[in-house]
């Protein structure tokens, strides 16, 4: 048994000694935001609010939102993974 274990542990290094890293690119976005978009977001400790997208920025780290938090006197640049909810042209989506 041991000589099995050891043999299958001889052949696994010499796998990994051969392989090359292999970087696989992040799956395209389905979430295509255009300013004017309402969409709803958790901006903090689950706290969900409304909000207009007012600018798309794209950066090193992804994509990031520019919203105009609808009720607050507030602007705040968050990232896609915090948008729950998106309406366009009258239809709502939950996202994926």
């Amino acid at each position: 048994m041991t000589e099995t274990i050891n043999a299958i542990m001889h052949h696994m290094s010499a796998l990994i000694e051969k392989s090359e890293r292999v970087f696989v690119p992040a799956k395209e976005s389905k979430r295509d935001f255009k300013p004017g978009d309402k969409i709803r977001v958790n901006l903090h400790r689950g706290k969900i609010e409304d909000a207009v997208v007012r600018a798309v920025v794209h950066d090193d780290d992804g994509i990031k939102l520019q919203v105009d938090v609808v009720g607050l006197d507030l602007t705040a640049l968050i990232d896609t993974r915090q948008v729950v909810e998106w309406r366009l042209a009258g239809a709502t989506r939950e996202l994926p």
